[in-house]
């Protein structure tokens, strides 16, 4: 958590509120700046963009990381007199009384705040956490009711993973947990609250008379589904003192004396409800209905299952429909996922999971009233998914795809099956759930929601479908939390709230670290109705045996130079971590650091984009002239890196050995041609190929697979394998794998057998450990890797690579680093000063010379304008000015002149002196070499943003500005001054505006991703 002073208080709710003046809820916020800003500034708390709070004097103090990550903004917060909020903030931000940066900071305040005197149980931490989110990030409503009892409405603030939602709450008590909320997390929780239902009862407090209201009992009776007895939920009554005896006569039928329900559910509830339908004196929660409809509807599922895995199975291998004989493995899994309804089916890669579940689909669209099933894919394998239902069945598949207008009409006419990319639900939910209204969902490469907090996970679980197939071969591939996701699509019940399955399964230590995981054999005892999971050994009798080769590649001086430099940067980021969560551009930094340590090992010119060959490419041609000409073989060649690939094809082609390539660039409609070309053209020998080609391609016609780079998750390793290893293969498959040596690649395998055993022991049917710890060892002897590195190497010593989205698992090497030596900022704070002098004085300079830490600048004339500029630079390092004439006559005096001993950083009059570079300049470059990196890792939609910033960069550097403009004021800037005044031609303009356009899109095709990269990188040469 962000570092506070330990002596802030734990606050007291009065019945005027909070009694701290720096708590503000969501209606105080609203009041003093608009939704925009709140909802960013909660964003910007969210992404850990807050440092350094603290308390000077009566202020509150922070530090808040902005758009330059080397410049973050100082926010102070004060209030007046009258006890209104002051804010001082060094952004230009003037349109409304509060920025984003300040909201920013009141909310990392309130989370640091305590609500109550004591938090002991993991449940009171979730309550709590509830409660401070209801605060500030609910708006409330009431819509009937008096005083309080009765029906609100709840609007949660909008954030960067979450779309905005509206409740409806039903209060009930204001003393007990009896209220409703129509919110899934209420639904799921197993605490009788949400943060809608605290959001309602922070409101009702605020009410003058609330001491008045506080305990009058409810109007009416009521009946509620109750978490707070043994063996919860249960059906429980909430008397009143004034019944009526017709009324209490009939609660006493069906309830005890304690409240609790005490007939047979669910018959006996549908009767008693019967009973008082249309009484004015009781009133029947949809909690208490939910409840029990879901109990009916259990038990006619597990009748109904029995009997379709029954009717499926004694078809044999041949099921009505499906045009190929399935394995008898494969009719289990048919007949599971048709009978279960919702079902993860997790069966090891290779294995045919889409072949079952177009077969179950088929089943139940033949059986049980499906009218539309949709199939959410990777991009890359939309076609493939079409081409595999209408290969198997006689059902027509519409791929999703093109422009809204062209996607609605698709949508209306997508039946039985629609085809849809992850990434386009994002932006076609409302048309989805409008229109097309599937009965069946089936996810495949579901490992894609994984993280339950990303707005990809988040959507997919706001359609509504009556059954869904989870499809995955690495249900769980770092973390528990994991398989939490994927489970909340089939039954959000199955391991309770994260909360409880945090207690249940977890093992942490003191800090609240997980350190190990236990009760492992009731974790599979509870997913083991709704989970099916083989292996290869069920189905080893058809196919070949594998070997697996590793091979060690020494690496030249110049990888072993940036390798290392970059080791000795995460190193430095690893100390900061230890001490605070880092900021989002210090997570950049360290895994651009671990990412080019990565890429070094593979070759040094994937980082300085100069330098030729590699070990690994030489011993990749020398196999390649035994297994292909000499052997005739077909090869599959995988590297994580795209620039990698596109050497790999350069080498290949020397050896004149036929080829094709696979990366993110490839159009998916072109990618089947690349496929069949590989599988029927004898001449083609290689397939090479990103991780872009690791998820659903089959090439068994291939019988060695090359992997030039060890993946950090061991699941993506064993997705390359799988293309080759699976059914249909009929040779005997040969691994290879190369590893730098005595590298960060070699080092890090050592975490990946921890992640192995964690999978199998909840996984596999077989499993019989029940506790797994994470090794400490093995995090210890990486940190002493890192630690012997060269931790004084300055950051900027080798390009600096912004990060690809990984997994925390895959962070833990560099963050939990010890003992690092601070960094020596010297050249970077006077780097940092210089450009701040040239961005004040611009042309006027004549030289710049630095002597003990200070700096002494030249211009045309010194004046009084001048000087405070100068000291106002003199913060951080001191700056003192001269005009030439003196400069000249103090370089007259010689050895005896103070001159003598400087440095000279820059010299107007001296032709092939590195000049100063505008700031903007350098970003420019930093940005498009960024973007260049996640495209190679297939990350379009973040490279779009970073490729629009570039050349805005470019731009400014181009016009000397000193500010970078905003996407929304760059428009009319560039029409109104930098196009007119000829810095930038129509053309460029045209291109920019494009890129800006294209990186507000919430989804952009990967062939136009690639023309704004060529854009932009003939717009950073030319115009910066």
């Amino acid at each position: 958590m962000n570092t506070i002073a330990p002596e802030i208080p734990d606050v007291v709710e009065t019945e005027e509120g909070f009694d701290d003046p720096f708590l503000y809820d969501t209606e105080r916020l609203h009041a003093i700046t608009s939704g925009s800003i709140i909802e960013r500034g909660l964003n910007y708390f969210k992404e850990d963009r807050v440092t350094d709070l603290h308390w000077e004097g009566s202020s509150l103090c922070a530090m808040v990381e902005g758009s330059q990550p080397d410049e973050p903004y100082w926010v102070e917060l004060d209030h007046d007199e009258q006890q209104q909020l002051q804010v001082q903030c060094d952004c230009a931000f003037n349109r409304e009384p509060i920025c984003k940066h300040a909201v920013a900071v009141l909310y990392s305040y309130a989370d640091q705040v305590s609500y109550k005197e004591e938090i002991g149980s993991a449940r009171d931490i979730a309550i709590e956490e509830r409660t401070k989110r209801g605060r500030s990030e609910v708006r409330v409503s009431q819509v009937s009711g008096e005083p309080w009892f009765g029906t609100w409405r709840a609007s949660s603030i909008a954030s960067a993973t979450h779309r905005k939602q509206s409740y409806t709450v039903h209060i009930r008590s204001l003393n007990t947990r009896t209220n409703y909320c129509t919110c899934p997390d209420l639904a799921t929780n197993q605490l009788g609250t949400c943060k809608h239902i605290e959001a309602v009862l922070h409101q009702i407090r605020k009410r003058r008379d609330f001491k008045r209201i506080r305990d009058l009992p409810p109007p009416v009776a009521f009946v509620y589904r109750a978490w707070n007895v043994e063996d919860a939920p249960k059906i429980k009554v909430q008397r009143i003192p004034k019944l009526s005896v017709e009324l209490s006569e009939l609660l006493n039928q069906y309830f005890d004396s304690g409240g609790l329900f005490k007939e047979q559910l669910p018959d006996s509830f549908f009767r008693f409800s019967d009973e008082v339908f249309g009484r004015d004196d009781i009133h029947v929660g949809e909690d208490a209905h939910f409840h029990v409809r879901r109990l009916a509807a259990d038990a006619t599922h597990r009748i109904r299952a029995q009997q379709i895995h029954t009717e499926i199975s004694r078809f044999g291998g041949h099921l009505p429909g499906i045009r190929t004989r399935l394995y008898p493995y494969q009719v289990e899994g048919v007949a599971f996922m048709a009978a279960s309804g919702r079902t993860l089916l997790a069966d090891d890669m290779g294995l045919g999971k889409t072949l079952q579940a177009i077969g179950a689909a088929s089943w139940l669209i033949r059986n049980a009233d499906v009218n539309c099933s949709l199939v959410v894919c990777p991009a890359s394998l939309k076609h493939q998914w079409a081409r595999e239902i209408e290969r198997f069945t006689e059902l027509r598949a519409e791929v999703i795809q093109g422009g809204p207008a062209l996607r609605g009409a698709q949508y209306r006419q997508a039946k039985p099956f629609a085809v849809v990319n992850y990434e386009l639900v994002l932006r076609d939910l409302s048309v989805i759930n409008e229109h097309l209204r599937p009965d069946l969902l089936i996810l495949d490469e579901a490992q894609r929601i994984k993280n339950w907090r990303t707005k990809i996970a988040s959507t997919i679980k706001l359609i509504p479908t009556r059954y869904a197939f989870v499809l995955t071969g690495t249900p769980l591939e770092n973390r528990l939390e994991d398989l939490y996701s994927l489970l909340q699509v089939v039954d959000p019940h199955v391991l309770g709230p994260l909360w409880r399955c945090m207690i249940d399964f977890h093992i942490t230590d003191e800090r609240g670290k997980v350190i190990g995981y236990r009760n492992l054999s009731e974790l599979r005892r509870r997913i083991a109705p709704i989970m099916l999971r083989r292996d290869r050994h069920l189905v080893r009798d058809q196919l070949p045996d594998r070997i697996e080769q590793r091979l060690d590649i020494p690496l030249t001086d110049q990888q072993r130079e940036l390798h290392d430099s970059a080791l000795a940067a995460a190193g430095k980021l690893a100390h900061i971590a230890k001490r605070r969560p880092l900021t989002p551009s210090e997570q950049h930094r360290l895994m651009a650091s671990l990412q080019q340590a990565r890429m070094a090992c593979d070759a040094a010119g994937l980082v300085d984009k100069e330098t030729l060959g590699s070990p690994k490419l030489d011993e990749l041609a020398t196999l390649l002239e035994e297994l292909c000409l000499q052997s005739g073989l077909k090869v599959v060649v995988f590297s994580q890196w795209e620039r990698m690939t596109a050497l790999v094809e350069e080498t290949i082609r020397l050896l004149k050995i036929g080829c094709v390539r696979l990366h993110g660039g490839i159009p998916t409609h072109k990618r089947g041609e690349l496929l069949d070309r590989f599988r029927e053209d004898d001449a083609t020998q290689v397939f090479i190929s990103t991780d872009a080609g690791g998820t659903g391609l089959n090439l068994q016609s291939a019988s060695v697979l090359i992997n030039l780079d060890m993946p950090w998750n061991p699941a993506v390793l064993d997705q390359r394998i799988a293309r080759v290893h699976r059914l249909g293969q009929q040779n005997k498959v040969q691994i290879i794998l190369l590893i730098a040596a005595d590298s960060y690649e070699e080092r890090v395998t050592r975490l990946v057998q921890n992640k192995r055993e964690l999978f199998d022991n909840v996984i596999s049917a077989e499993a019989t450990e029940d506790v797994v710890g994470v090794s400490k060892k093995t995090l210890e002897d990486l940190i002493d890797n890192l630690l012997e590195t060269d931790t004084k190497a300055e950051e900027d010593a080798s390009p600096q690579i912004p990060p690809v989205q990984q997994t925390v698992e895959e962070q833990v090497p560099a963050i939990t680093a010890s003992e690092v030596k601070p960094e020596d900022e010297e050249d970077l704070t006077i780097r940092h000063c210089i450009e701040q002098i040239q961005s004040n004085f611009g042309p006027r300079i004549e030289r710049i010379v630095g002597s003990k830490g200070g700096l002494l600048v030249v211009i045309d004339r010194v004046d009084e304008k001048s000087e405070q500029v100068a000291q106002e630079l003199s913060k951080n390092v001191p700056v003192a000015l001269i005009d030439l004439i003196s400069f000249n006559g103090l370089q007259r005096l010689g050895a005896s002149s103070p001159l003598g001993s400087t440095k000279t950083y820059f010299d107007a009059g001296l032709e092939g002196r590195q000049q100063i570079v505008s700031p903007f300049r350098r970003l420019a470059q930093k940005k498009l070499e960024a973007a260049e990196v996640l495209m190679e890792r297939q990350h379009p939609t973040g490279a779009i943003e970073l490729l629009a910033s570039a050349m805005l960069a470019a731009a400014s550097a181009k016009v000397g500005r000193s500010q970078l403009p905003s996407p929304e004021e760059s428009s009319v800037w560039i029409y109104s001054e930098v196009l007119p005044k000829g810095y930038i031609t129509p053309e460029q303009a045209s291109a920019l505006i494009r890129a800006i356009a294209l990186s507000k899109a919430p989804d952009v095709p990967d062939g136009l991703v690639h023309t704004v990269l060529e854009d932009t990188r003939l717009f950073v040469n030319e115009v910066a």
